[in-house]
């Protein structure tokens, strides 16, 4: 999710910036790091999840799902059992009779059981096992959910109501999220408890129960067994064709679901395809296009005799273009291994964060020089645990892009300082053209450029954003946009600490 805001000294003070750093009424975007990327693989375009037990994300998205109904039912049964217990009397003669004790009781167990299911949930979660206990869990939920659907019934009148046709509800619900095999034994499951409180309360087990003085049948004494049996037989017929146009339904989604993904799957094995070839397409162009640089610098440096002014010109605008070509074929092989699914990053190593930074200015502070700006640098000792080659890229990629935006006769501030939890902030400020605020969440898309980015340099490949941002998911290090139009902007880079990095104290 992208957010402005104004910037507060109190996000400084927490990632170890000073308040110079933050310029109240400025524009500020943090880049997303939850976004769907994966940088160490391909993403997953497996079966279906609605078939995959061993799916635990959709298996608890599942399990809370139940949760969350059931407490809507509880509420519903306690409103109704206080409704009883308060005012049992106005219902009674209304033609609605409800003792108080059945409602609060099945509400009541209903809870225990929910906080039973989340307990279970939770703990499953953390189970080298826990999509199979999940499953179970899951199960277990719809057989006690049955039980007491069933004590729900006997109380309102299993004959006298339409209250046994509530099973479709669970009938319904297990078409959606299991195969026809699993859903009908759902159904058999809920008939076969319905048919045992109907034998039940016809054998005099149990007396039966009516919620409503003007009862459906007249009575259940005197009531002939056909008419018994073809009571519960249309319930159990309704029920059966409700469970098979609902399964067929489900089963028609799950097999389009299926379709696409062996769809995906396949569009994501052609892009990677595509990817490969554009890198190998890439990486052949890279050294005819640096051997073409070369030779002009020989042409321009007079290595091969006196040339005539009008060509020394056209032999500029070579250099200068194969210059820039050479730029965006670096920068497009970098973003297409950091996106690549089959690539393999290095393991992270200890990374010296202010000997990075003076390496990456070192080799900017020629073209610096030529528009006569300047670096400050305010860099402590910090040090981080990352894929070095993809901090070089963030932090040349900023520092350039803050070179390459400022004014002429500018300074660019860089400072480095380490965080107390282990980790480091880098901050890069330029006092440059800036970045109007409705433009700052797209800065870091692909060849994206503002208006007056183009206008004051037109070298820019687009890219060097992209890559900082594919870096910085493969790295989860934040990355925070402070910028205003005419006045310059501010790139925070916030390293996270090592999972076993030592706390500092304050």
């Amino acid at each position: 999710m992208t957010r402005s805001h104004v910037a507060s000294s109190e996000f400084a003070r927490e990632r170890g910036m000073t308040t110079e750093t933050v310029t109240p009424g400025w524009a500020a975007y943090d880049l997303p790091l939850e976004e769907a990327a994966r940088s160490d693989g391909a993403p997953s375009a497996a079966e279906p999840p609605l078939y995959a037990e061993a799916d635990g994300r959709l298996l608890r998205q599942n399990i809370a799902w139940f949760c969350s109904l059931r407490w809507l039912v509880i509420a519903a049964l306690a409103g109704l059992g206080l409704a009883a217990w308060a005012g049992g009397d106005v219902l009674a003669h209304r033609g609605i009779r409800v003792t108080p004790a059945w409602p609060l009781a099945v509400a009541a167990a209903l809870g225990l059981l929910n906080l039973a299911y989340l307990a279970l949930a939770r703990s499953a979660a953390r189970s080298p096992r826990h999509a199979a206990r999940m499953l179970q869990g899951l199960w277990l939920q719809i057989l006690a959910d049955l039980v007491m659907l069933t004590v729900v019934v006997h109380y309102l009148g299993s004959l006298e109501t339409f209250a046994p046709f509530m099973y479709l509800f669970h009938v319904v619900l297990a078409c959606i999220f299991f195969p026809p095999g699993r859903s009908l034994l759902v159904l058999l499951s809920a008939m076969g408890m319905y048919c045992a409180c109907i034998l039940l309360e016809s054998a005099g087990v149990v007396p039966p129960g009516a919620v409503l003085a003007s009862p459906l049948l007249p009575g259940r004494e005197g009531t002939p067994p056909t008419l018994l049996a073809c009571h519960v037989g249309s319930v159990v017929l309704i029920s059966g064709m409700v469970w098979y146009l609902a399964s067929r339904l489900a089963g028609a989604l799950r097999e389009r679901d299926r379709e696409l993904a062996a769809t995906n799957r396949r569009l994501l094995a052609a892009t990677e395809e595509r990817a490969q070839h554009m890198i190998r397409t890439t990486h052949q162009l890279k050294a005819p296009f640096a051997a073409i640089h070369a030779n002009t610098q020989l042409l321009l440096g007079g290595y091969c005799g006196p040339i005539p002014p009008a060509a020394v010109a056209v032999i500029e605008q070579i250099a200068a273009r194969c210059e820039m070509l050479s730029r965006e074929i670096k920068a497009m092989l970098q973003l297409a291994n950091l996106r690549s699914h089959v690539q393999h990053f290095p393991g992270p190593v200890p990374i010296d964060l202010p000997a990075l930074i003076r390496s990456c200015l070192s080799n900017l502070k020629p073209q610096a020089a030529k528009r006569g700006i300047s670096f400050a640098e305010d860099l402590a000792p910090a040090s981080v645990c990352g894929v070095h080659d993809h901090a070089v890229m963030m932090v040349d990629n900023v520092l350039s892009n803050a070179v390459s935006y400022s004014r002429d006769a500018q300074q660019v501030s860089v400072s480095c300082n380490s965080k107390t939890d282990g980790g480091a902030v880098v901050v890069v400020r330029d006092r440059g053209i800036g970045i109007p605020a409705e433009k700052l969440p797209h800065i870091f898309d692909d060849y994206f450029r503002t208006r007056e980015a183009v206008k004051h340099n037109k070298a820019s490949t687009g890219l060097g954003l992209a890559i900082v941002r594919q870096a910085a998911l493969a790295g989860k290090i934040r990355v925070r946009v402070e910028s205003t139009p005419a006045e310059g902007t501010v790139v925070s880079l916030d390293f996270p600490a090592a999972p076993d990095a030592p706390q500092k104290r304050r």
